[in-house]
């Protein structure tokens, strides 16, 4: 199953609202070169870049979670949004 960079976004982004309601730009792009999704969130200037791959994609696509990611992604607003309450709503 090919997967679309908007259909891995918006996957993301009903799995993990919190993206949303933070306020946090998403961005999802396949890397040829690496063979995998780059995951890029962005806060004010500050910017997570993570990988993702196809695999565990597709695992997201099916309705799982996507554990890797969401580890990412909460350690992101734990070091960023939390403590320094930039995300607030």
């Amino acid at each position: 199953m090919n997967i679309s960079s908007s259909e891995l976004r918006n996957k993301i982004l009903a799995l993990y609202p919190e993206i949303e309601k933070f306020d946090m730009e998403l961005v999802t792009e396949f890397s040829d070169e690496k063979g995998s999704w780059i995951i890029t969130l962005v806060k004010n200037g500050e910017t997570l870049f993570t990988h993702l791959e196809n695999d565990d994609a597709l695992e997201c696509i099916e309705g799982q979670k996507c554990f890797y990611l969401e580890n990412q992604i909460m350690g992101f607003m734990d070091a960023y949004c939390n403590s320094s309450n930039a995300c607030s709503v």
